[in-house]
């Protein structure tokens, strides 16, 4: 039997220190193959207003130039098992923006809009995270790598399902983000990755 090769699942590309260290930590629960798109690790923001700017770049640009960066499934010209989703606080963009990132209508001229699922903390991950208990108090920008870091850390033993189940109950409890479906969509992905591999 020809053993696949392991195919990128998924591209989130994410706005800043807090979501990456956040989904870095999916992914390592998980053994995940999926990749982060951030600036400088997410020391520098990416924000909704530049968002169209990123998927016009070499990377993201056209089919063409995102198979040349990542290994991805194809079949009859259609990516298989694969989403991209953009992690993004609404509180540093127009109303109007915000209403074009949540229905998806922001990227519908882009040929990665069917791929596309924007997720969204309301008005930042730090609020969400902080109404939900997750964190103890608001961080200062100094404090959140720290913070973060320990809350979330890289995960190097065995695949931990029932963490990342576990995070994706409490944000599926607030009204204030729908990171919920980013995290359902890496287990399904891993359920994905399971049956195949039988």
């Amino acid at each position: 039997m020809v053993k696949k090769p392991n195919y990128c699942k998924g591209i989130i590309m994410v706005h800043g220190r807090s979501e990456y260290l956040l989904v870095e930590h999916i992914k390592s629960n998980l053994h995940l193959p999926i990749e982060i798109y951030a600036a400088k690790n997410g020391k520098m923001s990416i924000q909704i207003d530049g968002l169209k700017t990123i998927l016009r770049n070499s990377i993201f640009k056209n089919k063409k130039a995102l198979k040349a960066g990542y290994i991805l499934e194809e079949e009859n010209g259609v990516f298989h098992n694969f989403f991209v989703m953009p992690v993004m606080d609404l509180d540093d963009t127009s109303d109007e923006k915000k209403k074009l990132y949540r229905t998806g209508e922001l990227f519908q001229n882009h040929w990665l809009s069917p791929y596309i699922t924007p997720i969204w903390n309301e008005p930042n991950l730090d609020t969400v995270l902080y109404e939900q208990k997750i964190i103890q108090k608001m961080p200062n920008e100094k404090e959140k790598g720290k913070i973060y870091r320990e809350i979330f850390p890289p995960h190097t033993g065995e695949t931990d399902i029932e963490r990342v189940e576990e995070l994706r109950k409490i944000f599926a409890k607030s009204n204030k983000t729908n990171m919920a479906i980013m995290l359902q969509r890496c287990l399904d992905s891993i359920q994905e990755i399971r049956q195949e591999n039988r």
